[in-house]
């Protein structure tokens, strides 16, 4: 056994050698303690509180000298498990803050005929199921080169699509296509894949709106799976 081991446990490297020093020694002095660890003796005085506060290290008067030794080794067991007690109690809003921070919310918006297929190649790329609604063929009428070779890949790779369509105009592939009325038609169409939601906006120009945050996500997969229950196969 030697100092460096007992950092691992949590101390600092100072507590470390003092506390392994008194263990050797037994009962011993500050001068005792600084002869053997070569540490200073007002340094000794203030490393000595910081164990005694941590319940490891005792000391008595013998005269008027002050001898020290370490208390029972069990009290290391206990430090450490009241730690982790405090560890216990706080893991919960840890993880909560962490979800928080983890969920930073990005947004990005892409303008034309490139900037479109640019964000719908990012779901490609990312290969999760995807659930759309608000959809009428846009993809297919503006940009019906891109659409053939959109749906290529995600045949190639085998993506789940799930589509609410406002017109019986589906896609040449899919998984499932559901209908819905047409007074819930819009110039905007919807689709969440993964921790992300691509805005389409077709009129009176292409631009579509990729926002990546998890929550943001879940909001709109519960808003299509409500659609998804009223819509008609």
């Amino acid at each position: 056994m030697n100092p460096k081991e007992l950092v691992q446990l949590g101390f600092t490297d100072a507590e470390a050698t003092i506390y392994f020093t008194v263990l050797k020694l037994g009962l011993c002095t500050v001068k005792d303690i600084s002869k053997d660890s070569g540490f200073h003796r007002t340094n000794i005085y203030d490393i000595l509180e910081q164990l005694k506060e941590k319940g490891l290290i005792t000391y008595f008067k013998e005269g008027k000298t002050l001898k020290f030794q370490v208390t029972n080794p069990k009290n290391l067991y206990e430090l450490l498990e009241e730690k982790r007690n405090i560890l216990d109690s706080l893991f919960p809003e840890i993880l909560r803050l962490n979800n928080i921070m983890s969920d930073e919310i990005s947004v990005e918006v892409y303008k034309g005929d490139e900037g479109m297929k640019s964000a719908w190649r990012d779901m490609i790329r990312d290969g999760k199921p995807i659930y759309g609604f608000g959809i009428k063929g846009q993809l297919r009428e503006k940009l019906p080169v891109f659409a053939a070779q959109w749906v290529r890949d995600a045949k190639a790779k085998k993506i789940p699509y799930f589509g609410i369509y406002t017109e019986k105009n589906p896609p040449a592939y899919y998984t499932e296509v559901r209908y819905i009325s047409s007074e819930y038609s819009s110039p905007v169409a919807t689709f969440i894949y993964g921790d992300k939601i691509n805005i389409n906006i077709w009129d009176p120009s292409l631009v579509a709106v990729v926002i990546k945050s998890k929550l943001v996500a879940q909001m709109y997969k519960k808003h299509f799976d409500l659609l998804w229950k009223i819509a008609k196969k």
